[in-house]
């Protein structure tokens, strides 16, 4: 059976109008199986000091200058937010902790200001109400076993959402009215914390997306996400959608040889750099295994990279600084490669591993592990070589062709 408790009401007068709070200045506790209900605005005080493990619902506007909390391992106390008459701040100088909370509120979008810092640690349910952290400049935390539901374009967090711990979690967070998540796997580092944005304006202004690898074909021009980690080393899987309302037509249908994969802004190389991507296509999703927290986007990448390898096929290394060497242009993108050259007999002149990588060319000289007269010049003539590398998809590609040196 519940309790439920009036709230005592505190008028307050001021010139030419009246207003009515619930004012709490000591302490406050509402017990498992109380509800405590107001239909004003809820202020707690410096000296207030609040714990709900019972039920609180606020239909008016709620700030907090104390304590409010809960008690720790009762895995109770429920918020509920809900108003018919306008949107609810939620404020404060101290950070008010629940346990579980609702959001509903379909009287206006944004439905909830959230000018304070909350921290969330059951579930927060976002039946119905934009919760604005953006323009209000709150903060939500959700801790390491805090959970979300119910999110959709009508009810999701517009501005940055914090997460601690290691377990697998979805942010539900979205901008100018779209529902539009990050979800980031269960990670081997508990004592880590996380935030992340979601931004619905192009990334071209500040992350240029003409700086790219050369196997991505095209940028979602018109939305990109921010995925900050405490900790500087992570390795976890990064889930993003694509959303019709948000995502350009034009790449959603994109080049059929084209698929989907995440990109990272690389803050050294200055530009977009692909990761190996798994697409699901019945839920609209795209993941991939990082290392690194930055800006992220959708892109479309080549599936089979051959036109994007150049391969020069003539060396004259005489030192006039053309043509010394066998110059492959694109392979840095393919650092894991080796290329084997062999003479018009069959043998072997030249081998390497991670070739055009850190300087490391054929300058027309005999060298390798296994090649006949080592470090001496090759003679002029024509030359058979195998290239073989990997692609950013997995995938193990071979070249071969005639290099002829002069």
């Amino acid at each position: 059976m519940k309790f439920y408790l009036s709230a005592v009401i505190l008028s307050l007068f001021f010139t030419g109008s009246v207003a009515a709070q619930t004012i709490n200045t000591g302490d406050l506790k509402i017990n498992p199986g109380t509800v405590f209900s107001t239909h004003f605005d809820f202020d707690n005080e410096v000296t207030g000091d609040v714990v709900n493990d019972g039920e609180l619902i606020l239909h008016g506007n709620f700030n907090n200058d104390g304590l409010f909390t809960f008690t720790p391992l009762s895995n109770s106390g429920f918020t509920r937010f809900e108003s018919s008459s306008g949107a609810q701040t939620i404020s404060g100088s101290l950070p008010s902790e629940f346990y579980s909370v609702l959001f509903n509120n379909n009287t206006i979008q944004p439905a909830f200001l959230l000018t304070g810092a909350i921290s969330i640690a059951g579930n927060a349910d976002f039946y119905e109400g934009i919760v604005d952290v953006d323009g209000s400049g709150g903060e939500i935390v959700f801790e390491a076993e805090a959970t979300q539901s119910n999110t959709s374009d009508d009810s999701f967090v517009d501005g940055t959402v914090g997460r601690k711990g290691n377990n697998a979690f979805e942010f539900p967070f979205g901008d100018a009215g779209y529902f539009r998540p990050m979800a980031i796997s269960s990670s081997g580092s508990p004592g880590n914390s996380f935030e992340g944005h979601y931004y619905l304006e192009g990334s071209d202004a500040l992350y240029p997306n003409n700086q790219r690898q050369s196997i991505i074909e095209q940028i979602d021009k018109t939305e990109y996400w921010k995925f900050e980690s405490q900790e500087t080393s992570i390795d976890l899987a990064l889930t993003l959608t694509w959303n019709e309302n948000t995502t350009p037509a034009t790449f959603i249908n994109g080049n059929p040889d084209t698929v989907f994969a995440i990109v990272r802004w690389d803050v050294a190389d200055a530009e977009w750099k692909f990761y190996p991507s798994a697409v699901d296509p019945a839920n609209k999703t795209v993941t991939a295994a990082i290392r690194n927290d930055g800006i992220f986007t959708l892109a479309r990448v080549y599936e089979d990279t051959p036109d994007n390898i150049v391969i020069y096929n003539g060396v004259s290394p005489n030192g006039d600084g053309m043509n010394d060497y066998f110059f492959i242009d694109g392979l840095a993108d393919f650092p894991d490669n080796s290329l084997e050259i062999y003479n018009r007999w069959g043998v072997k002149v030249y081998d390497t591993q991670a070739y055009g990588i850190n300087n490391n060319w054929f300058w027309g000289i005999s060298e390798g592990r296994t090649t006949i007269n080592k470090g001496e010049k090759l003679p002029t003539g024509t030359y058979f070589y195998v290239l073989k590398y990997v692609t950013l998809m997995g995938r193990t590609k071979d070249r071969v062709g005639y290099l002829q040196i002069n």
